[in-house]
Order: C-alpha cells, then sequence, then structure tokens
C-alpha cells in the first residue's frame, strides 16, 4: 500500500495531485483542516491536509489487462501489414494469356501486337490490397482512439461526481467555510439537487475574494446572485399571460390547484384587463370537478362550456368566440400513464394565440415532477406552482427551470381568489431559496 500526504488550498487541487500521482483507482483515506505558516500561532494559513493511498499491485494488474487487447489489436495490425507487403513484394507469376480489355492494362509487343500487362495487373491488385489493410489498420486506431477518450470522460465524471458529494455531503464541514457551510445547508433544506447545489458552491468560492473572512449574510448574498443569475432564461419576457393570448390550457397531475389557478386568473385578466372570459373544462372525470369551475363561473359572471372530447372542443370555442380571453381546464390524471399522456395532448392548441401551462405543486417532491415533466415536455409553454404556502422548500423551482429549461409564469401562495398569485420573477424566487420569502 503506498500513502501519501497532501496539503493544499482547496479539495479539488487535493483531487487533481491525486490523480496525478497516484492514479485513477487511488483513495482518500482521510481529510482535515491544519493551519501552516504564522509566527508564534499567529497569521497561520488555514489548509486542508488529505492523505490518500493505492495499492500497487492492484493497479498493475489492472493497467495489465487493460493493455492485453491493445496488444492484441497491435499484432493483428502487424500481422495484416506484413501479409500486404509481401503481396506486394512478391515475384509476378505467370498466368494464361487473356484476351485485352478495358479491366486490364495492355501494351504493344515487338510486332506491334497488343498484349495484357500482367505484371501491371497483379501490382494493381496488391496495391488494393495494401490500401485495404491499411484502411483496416487506421480503423482499428481510431477505434483505439474513441476508446481511449470514453474512458478519461468517464474518469472525469467520477471525479466531478466525488467533489460533488464532498461538496455536498456532512463531511465536508471539515473543507468548508462556516459561511459557505451555512448556504450549503440551506440548499439541502430547501431540496435543491446535489449537482445544483455543487455548481452553486463551486461558484461561490470562485466569486468570495476571503471566504474564511466572509460572514453569511456576505455569503447568502452573493449566492443570491448566482441563482438569479441561473434563472435569467427561465424568466425572460414577460411571465404574465399576454394579451394576445385567446385560449389558454391548464395540465397537470390531481390535486395541484389547476381549478382555484385558472380562477385567480380569470378574476385578474377581468379586474386589471378588463377582458371578457370564458371557461371550458373538459374535466368530467373527477366528480364535482364542473361544479367547482360552474361555481367560479357564477361568481365572476362567465360563460363556462363543457366538453367531454376533442371533437366537442371546437364547437365550444365557437360558442365562446365573443370572449377576449378562454382558460381551458383539463383533467388531473396520473401523468406517468402514457395512455392518460396521449388523451390530454389531443385537447391543447398550439399557435399564436394559444398557450399552453403545466400546473405543478410544490407540496409535491421533485422526484415525482420528473416524468411529468419529461412526458409533456413537448408541449409546455410555460410552467406555474402551486401551494407554495403548504411547504417551506421551494428548491424544486430552481430544479425543474434548470434541469428541463422551462420558463416560468405564476406561483400561487394561498388559497384567496384572486389575491393568492405573484408572478414567478427570478428575485421572487431567489428570495423564497436563499431570501427570507416564505409563505408557510
Amino acid at each position: 500500500m503506498r500513502v501519501k500526504r497532501y496539503v493544499v488550498d482547496s479539495m479539488p487541487d487535493a483531487l487533481e495531485k491525486i490523480r496525478v500521482d497516484l492514479g485513477s483507482d487511488a483513495i482518500i483515506l482521510n481529510t482535515k483542516q491544519v493551519k501552516t505558516g504564522g509566527i508564534l500561532g499567529f497569521f497561520a494559513k488555514q489548509q486542508i491536509e488529505v492523505i490518500a493511498a493505492i495499492d500497487p499491485k492492484a493497479a498493475a494488474e489492472k493497467a495489465e489487462q487493460s493493455k492485453q487487447p491493445e496488444r492484441m489489436s497491435a499484432g493483428s495490425n502487424s500481422f495484416a501489414a506484413k501479409q500486404a507487403y509481401q503481396r506486394t513484394t512478391a515475384k509476378p507469376v505467370d498466368l494464361p494469356e487473356k484476351k485485352p480489355n478495358a479491366a486490364m492494362p495492355v501494351s504493344p509487343n515487338s510486332r506491334g501486337e497488343a498484349k495484357p500487362n500482367l505484371a501491371g495487373a497483379v501490382s494493381h491488385s496488391n496495391q488494393e490490397t495494401a490500401h485495404a489493410a491499411v484502411a483496416q489498420a487506421e480503423t482499428v486506431r481510431k477505434q483505439q482512439e474513441a476508446e481511449l477518450t470514453g474512458e478519461i470522460a468517464k474518469e472525469l465524471r467520477g471525479m466531478r461526481e466525488v467533489f460533488q458529494k464532498v461538496l455536498v455531503q456532512a463531511e465536508a464541514n471539515a473543507n468548508l467555510p462556516a459561511c459557505v457551510l451555512a448556504v450549503r445547508d440551506r440548499l439541502v433544506k430547501q431540496e435543491v439537487e446535489e449537482p445544483l447545489i455543487a455548481q452553486i458552491i463551486t461558484e461561490l468560492l470562485k466569486a468570495l475574494p476571503n471566504p474564511l473572512g466572509t460572514s453569511e449574510q456576505q455569503a447568502f448574498e452573493k449566492t443570491g446572485e448566482i441563482i438569479q443569475h441561473m434563472l435569467s432564461e427561465a424568466t425572460k419576457g414577460s411571465l404574465k399571460l399576454g394579451h394576445t393570448t385567446k385560449f389558454a390550457f391548464f395540465f397537470g397531475p390531481t390535486g395541484v390547484g389547476k381549478t382555484t389557478t385558472i380562477a385567480k386568473l380569470a378574476a385578474e385578466a377581468m379586474l386589471k384587463d378588463k377582458r371578457k372570459v370564458g371557461f371550458i373544462t373538459t374535466d368530467t372525470f373527477r366528480i364535482g370537478a364542473v361544479e367547482q369551475l360552474k361555481t367560479y363561473a357564477n361568481i365572476l359572471n362567465v360563460p363556462v362550456e363543457v366538453v367531454f372530447s376533442p371533437k366537442e372542443l371546437a364547437q365550444a370555442m365557437e360558442r365562446l368566440e365573443h370572449c377576449d380571453l378562454i382558460f381551458i381546464d383539463t383533467a388531473g390524471r396520473n401523468y406517468r400513464n402514457d395512455e392518460f399522456v396521449q388523451g390530454i395532448k389531443t385537447f391543447l392548441l398550439h399557435g399564436e394565440t394559444s398557450q399552453n401551462y403545466l400546473v405543478l405543486s410544490l407540496s409535491s417532491k421533485y422526484i415525482d415532477m420528473k416524468p411529468i415533466i419529461s412526458n409533456f415536455h413537448d408541449v409546455i409553454a410555460r410552467v406555474i406552482f402551486t401551494k407554495a404556502d403548504e411547504t417551506q422548500a421551494y428548491g424544486a423551482i430552481l430544479n425543474v427551470t434548470k434541469n428541463f429549461a422551462l420558463p416560468l409564469s405564476y406561483i400561487t401562495v394561498g388559497q384567496n381568489v384572486p389575491d393568492d398569485i405573484v408572478i414567478a420573477s427570478s428575485d421572487i424566487v431567489t428570495k423564497m431559496i436563499v431570501g427570507d420569502v416564505a409563505y408557510a
């Protein structure tokens, strides 16, 4: 067992040195913070001590196993080249005389008669064989290079995963400054995914000139800037329901609050934008769903249509043609089922005057959101998150926007119509994740 000690400024430096000195098979035995330099205990520099080890015998056996395919390949290549060379240097053989044709070179004899150039034909054949052998050797070489590139990429992915775990897991307490640990703990509680936490922590460490001398408030402020930048694409453009939108479709799993969200947006469109509003519901599966929408329609004094099939949808839209904005409420189903997914897609329209909204509840687990988003990814225009008042973890918003590149629209923060709904701006989402905004 070969053991080596490193004293470095950061874990990435340690990982790089370990890989260079001991190889990718090395393991880390222990890490701890140490102070180096200084005078009489003052002005010491805080660093990280890393103990790594490798078993030379196991590493040699692995290297030998990896070299065997290369030797076999090299042997086959050299054999093919040797055979090609022998064919190209072989003496011309006497062949029975044939009539000249377009495929065989001819040359005149002493009497002016044309006769086949047998030596040229044989040489041409040998050259083709040699070229084929060279081409085969080149193909094998490219395959070996591709395999080597794949191994390097695999090794880098493995190092990145190790680095992410070091940044996220509790064992990182001895390696990160106190202010950065506070940020990491906050992101973990907010249920931000580990790869995103590692990305944020890495950027935070780069942005802080003196991490050990940075306060928690300063670290959280810088983290907020990083998250706002990460949300910039998701919050680009107008997040509100546009004036050019004629049809707004709402779909999502059961119990996420689609109907209540529609009522809030409809009330806002009527009261603030002075638009004529109509309702269409396709939710004929859930008991009481139609009655709930009709109740909101009566309160707002707007027309409502009930449809049972995609064919009836066009007729209902014609009857509501006088409306400026039509909200279409769809049935909440288990959208991990492909049959239900295809069924809801038949109701959705595509065009400049239509907008499709996926409604997700923040009280749901992100792991349950992922298959739903994947099934509807090709038809989602924007995402609305509901029930922010029923949870204290808002990291799913960042997970969805970064991992699926989906734009945001609204966040509902209660059941009051039409008040409890806010625009999902990058500033609001950032404050929900790392700031002091909480709706629970």
